[in-house]
Order: C-alpha cells, then structure tokens, then sequence
C-alpha cells in the first residue's frame, strides 16, 4: 500500500453571506455568487472574464489552435494567467514565443476530459480518469474537506465544506494497490471556481492562481 503524501495548495476561501433571497443554483467564485449556467460557449466566457484572468490563456489557446478543444470538452479544469506567469518564472522565459518552445498543445490539454467531472461526484478518494493528453499525463480528480468555526456567544458551530481538486498522478495514483515503495507522492490543486455550466456543454472549472502547471 502506497504512503500518502499529498501537496495541497492553499486555497483562498471566500466566505459569502447569502439572503433568502439568492437563487438555488447559484455557485461560489472568486468574485461572487452567480449563475452556473452560462449563455456563452466555452471559449467566449474564458475571453470575456470581466477580471480578464485568462488573457494570456486564450493567445495559447489560439496559438495551438484550440478552440474547438476547449469548446467541446466535458470538463475543463482552466488555468489562469498566474499560473501562467508562474510557468515562465520557472522556464526562464520572458516572452510567449519562448513559452511556445517549451512546451505542446497538451499542456493544455491535460485539463481536457471527455466525462463531466463535478463536486458532486467527486468523492474523497481520487479516481484515476482519462484526459485529451494521453499517457503522458495521467490525472484524477477527487474533493478535499475543509472546515470553518463560527464563534457564537453560547455555541461554536463548525461548519464543513468541499473543494474540488485536479490531480497530477506521479507513478501510480496514491493509495493504488501493489504501489512501489518509491513512488512520489501525486500534486493534489485545489479549484477556486467550480461547475460553471457552458452553451457548448463543457463543465467548467478554474484552478488556483498558483497551480503549479506540468510542462508537456
């Protein structure tokens, strides 16, 4: 049996007051409470984030000729421009054209699932699930439960909540039966939004800002 060693990225919370009056659907983001449902295609809604978080995103996307990719996926765990910047800080680029000649199309791609993959599926052991790289990447995705106290005059409620997590596998998936001694333990990175719903019917999520992204 495998040892667990997990890298869990912090994640910023957003603690969001909510009246009667919010709606059954809405979800939490970075910025808010919104629908989950959106009227733009996938590609749409990532070029036209308010916050413009995934400017850079989109110019790779265009660039390894995407679109379609993105457009048509099942679930889209998205990465923001942070990370991007994050990744050249560690290549030792300063500019996309030096990007591009470090990486593929499947750095991208890796965080492209045919399957509709949502919190509420994701259970608290990862499952191994196939992603548009391939082999060369091998990914699950599971939840981490996190917890909050409230300090009341008489009482301290605890209050639980999930975050959804994309899981870069290492060797074998952690917990994996007959796993070697050796083998490193899988990243575990938390998404900060989650289940958005496209027109083009992909199941969108958006990754931490600091996701450590795997070079392909």
């Amino acid at each position: 049996m495998k040892i667990f060693g997990k890298y869990i990225y912090p994640l910023v919370i957003v603690l969001i007051v909510m009246s009667a009056s919010c709606k059954k659907a809405a979800y939490l983001t970075d910025g808010g409470t919104s629908s989950a449902k959106s009227s733009l295609s996938t590609y749409d809604y990532l070029k036209g984030h308010q916050y413009h978080y995934f400017d850079t995103v989109i110019l790779m996307i265009d660039h390894f000729g995407l679109k379609d990719s993105v457009n048509k996926a099942g679930t889209f765990f998205a990465f923001t421009d942070f990370a991007v910047n994050g990744l050249m800080k560690n290549l030792g680029v300063t500019s996309l054209d030096g990007l591009y000649a470090k990486v593929s199309s499947k750095l991208l791609t890796q965080y492209m699932f045919t399957d509709k993959l949502t919190l509420d599926k994701a259970g608290a052991e990862a499952v191994q699930v196939q992603d548009w790289a391939g082999s060369a990447a091998p990914a699950a995705y599971g939840k981490n439960q996190f917890a909050y106290t409230v300090y009341l005059t008489n009482s301290s409620p605890v209050f639980t909540y999930y975050t959804l997590t994309y899981v870069k596998i290492n060797g074998v998936l952690d917990g994996s039966n007959n796993a070697p001694p050796s083998d490193p333990p899988d990243l575990v990175i938390s998404c900060q939004t989650t289940g958005i719903q496209t027109s083009t019917g992909t199941t969108l999520h958006v990754l931490i800002n600091n996701a450590p992204l795997n070079v392909l």
